[in-house]
């Protein structure tokens, strides 16, 4: 009985969403149907040229409307005659990057601290927030989600993004507090989704729903008897651990999701290849460049994110450095990531001066009684591994001899005892630290 009762819900909240949405005009409908007929069913040679179409407007609205290009950019024709900004620059005067048709029309403020603690706004006109909620809808669809399911949200519920309790009601949300997963608070939501009767979705943080991984190990805890419908990991790199106990525990494929607070959805990987990462052409002009210079990065290789907001355009983001380092590559007839290796501040170089894939970390499940680990580069040279093991823990030696395969053979390597890694005031945790090349 309980199950039918939730599938109402689940199907009122459903109806209730779309029923909204047509009484404003269905403006969220409409962009839905446009995102998955440019992903799924446009040539990519057409789909190209309605993005530049799409660039094109945007700039025009820039150079007529946005003070920062009313100055200096004129006379700029393309995107490449336009300057990479980054948060920096935009923060030190948000009125010349605001469009002055929307400063006095109802925005919506998106705030991030980010990873880096360097607190951040943007705002998104209506159009733009529409465009945000069907991008959202479309890529949780392809992972397996559906309006109405019960939806766990694992990450740190700061005043920023707490609901109201009728808003988590209605939208089926049950928020989990990533800071505080505790053996006791573990079992508290693990026992809430056992008991919850209807379909189960879950989103949030890796390194939290490692954590809860972890803890299900130490128990020698079996599967559950339900299957977690979607499972989407963001704001921080999945590794093959939490993939793969996700998938024991939960029965459900987790795929990573590549977003940020001030656009949006940028990519995300497939369930049937979670390898790579689907682009979100249809909203976003994205660009890989060099990492010293604002020139593309060759084809294959590793370079920084760049984004044009295509949909924002109450403060557009053109040519917007993300911080993060990637590489493209085309997968058949589409260009996707085959890498996203996080901001630049976190990457870690090996000896010679080269990029050390963040998969190194990965080697770490191969190593038991290990809770935690961070690796912290302080000279070109000079690096910290810190650990947070279990009394049983007894390889350091071959711990030091693996990661001195990635990071050279005349690479100092000092290995420290800690009790805990410190979580980010985000509620994230990184896995490395780059304190020599930021």
């Amino acid at each position: 009985m309980k199950t039918q009762i939730a599938a109402l819900f689940a199907l009122f909240r459903y109806q209730a969403f779309w029923t909204m949405d047509r009484i404003k005009g269905g403006p969220v409908k409409t962009h839905l149907k446009a995102i998955t007929n440019s992903i799924e069913h446009t040539l990519p040679e057409v789909q190209k040229q309605q993005r530049l179409e799409k660039l094109e407007a945007l700039l025009a609205h820039c150079k007529a409307t946005v003070p920062f290009y009313e100055k200096g950019y004129q006379t700029a024709s393309g995107l490449d005659a336009f300057p990479v900004v980054d948060k920096r620059i935009i923060s030190n005067d948000y009125e010349q990057f605001t469009s002055k048709t929307y400063r006095d029309t109802k925005n919506t403020i998106r705030k991030t601290s980010g990873s880096t603690g360097t607190p951040f706004q943007v705002a998104h006109n209506a159009n733009k927030v529409h465009r945000n909620t069907a991008d959202n809808l479309y890529f949780s669809k392809k992972a397996g989600y559906k309006i109405g399911t019960s939806l766990y949200y694992v990450r740190h519920w700061n005043a920023a993004y707490k609901k109201a309790g009728w808003q988590n009601w209605l939208q089926n949300l049950k928020p989990i507090e990533a800071v505080d997963l505790k053996p006791k608070t573990i079992e508290a939501f693990l026992e809430r989704m056992v008991a919850d009767p209807s379909k189960i979705s879950i989103l949030g943080f890796p390194s939290a729903l490692e954590v809860v991984c972890k803890h299900l190990d130490a128990k020698n805890a079996a599967p559950f008897p339900f299957k977690v419908t979607s499972a989407i990991a963001m704001a921080e790199a999945l590794n093959s651990y939490t993939t793969t106990k996700m998938a024991y525990y939960f029965n459900t494929t987790m795929v990573s999701r590549y977003s940020n607070m001030e656009a949006g959805i940028l990519a995300q990987a497939p369930v049937e290849n979670p390898a790579v990462f689907t682009i979100n052409t249809a909203s976003y002009h994205i660009e890989i460049l060099n990492l010293n210079e604002d020139t593309p990065a060759p084809k294959g290789t590793l370079g920084r994110i760049v984004i044009t907001d295509l949909y924002n355009y109450a403060m557009p983001l053109v040519r917007y450095d993300t911080g993060d380092l990637g590489t493209i590559e085309t997968n058949g007839n589409r260009r996707v990531f085959t890498k996203i290796e996080g901001r630049k501040s976190d990457t870690i170089y090996d000896t010679k001066g080269h990029v050390v894939s963040s998969f190194m970390m990965t080697s770490i499940i191969n190593y038991a009684n290990i809770n935690q680990v961070q690796l912290i580069q302080y000279d070109k040279t000079a690096y910290e591994l810190k650990l947070n093991v279990t009394p049983h823990f007894n390889l350091e030696a071959k711990l030091r001899e693996e990661f001195k395969t990635f990071l050279g053979a005349d690479a100092t390597l000092t290995i420290s005892y800690v009790d805990a890694i410190p979580l980010l005031n985000s509620g994230k945790r990184k896995y490395t630290l780059n304190t020599y090349k930021t």
